[in-house]
């Protein structure tokens, strides 16, 4: 079942470098990665759609002035009083305008800000690309259905010092809390899909995408694939999803009270994450059916 799976994919519990890492041993306490963020050179929806455009040359200048036109009546080479007239009325040439300078060098995008994700792509036959095919293909459905697409692309996301101290200060205020076992030990944390088609360009960009759902407001994520498919509409062509890891925390059943609530189930897998800040996206995932 896809629950299992997420379950079983905790991230401290598997050996995927990508996905978690280590804690350190002396410290026994979640520690914020450090990211680069150097690797990426392209936005995301650069490298999805391919966008390779080229910029038309820039078109020469021509330094020719024009002439008024020569009056048909007027004798072209002489006036009445015999006198030499000009064929044509010259004008003082204008000032040639300086020529930029051009580099050799292709135009690239410029960085993007530090306080964005950034993205290294996992070409075919990484380890941890393989993984990550196995794991979405095999929770596309509960009844053991084959993911009937392809996948395109594959990335993992780097995410900001920012991003991540954040997410290890949820955790941290999750663990406080003493009457719950899973919440002391690591905020109750889990490895869930998250997409959305009201909001799909956060998700090209490695973002998560908040919605309402009855009177609470959060983040929407599912344990399996194909959940997390069926909330962008479905359908065939292009989709993009997200691995996340999640601080689940407390979670209360749809019906329940949601006063001493961090998550709230709304069956299928499903799950209303309420602060953003317990979402970590880890991978992107471009796929076509």
């Amino acid at each position: 079942m896809a629950t299992g799976w997420m379950k079983s994919l905790h991230c401290k519990l598997n050996a995927i470098e990508d996905v978690h890492l280590p804690r350190s041993a002396s410290a026994k306490k979640p520690t914020a990665p450090a990211l680069s963020c150097s690797n990426s050179t392209q936005t995301l929806r650069d490298i999805v759609y391919l966008i390779h455009q080229k910029r038309p040359p820039i078109p020469k200048k021509s330094r020719s002035t024009s002439s008024p036109a020569e009056d048909p009546q007027q004798n072209p080479s002489q006036n009445n009083a015999g006198t030499p007239m000009p064929s044509r009325i010259s004008q003082p040439n204008p000032k040639p305008s300086p020529k930029k300078k051009t580099s050799n060098m292709s135009s690239s995008p410029p960085p993007p800000p530090a306080s964005l994700p950034t993205l290294t792509d996992l070409p075919a036959g990484h380890s941890s690309r393989t993984v990550i095919e196995k794991i979405f293909g095999s929770s596309w459905s509960r009844r053991g259905a084959p993911f009937p697409g392809e996948i395109e692309m594959l990335f993992r996301v780097h995410q900001p010092p920012r991003a991540v101290a954040a997410f290890e200060e949820r955790r941290t205020a999750v663990q406080s809390l003493r009457n719950n076992s899973r919440c002391t030990a690591d905020g109750n944390e889990m490895m869930r899909f998250h997409s959305s088609a009201a909001s799909a360009g956060a998700i090209y960009n490695a973002g998560v995408s908040r919605c309402v759902v009855g009177e609470k407001e959060g983040v929407l994520t599912f344990a399996g694939s194909g959940g997390a498919h069926k909330n962008t509409g479905g359908g065939l062509g292009r989709h993009a999803m997200l691995i996340c890891r999640v601080i689940v925390g407390r979670v209360r059943e749809s019906t329940g009270d949601y006063a001493e609530a961090d998550s709230v189930s709304l069956g299928e897998d499903e799950l209303l994450v309420f602060d953003s800040r317990s979402v970590l996206p880890c991978f992107l995932i471009i796929y076509k059916i």
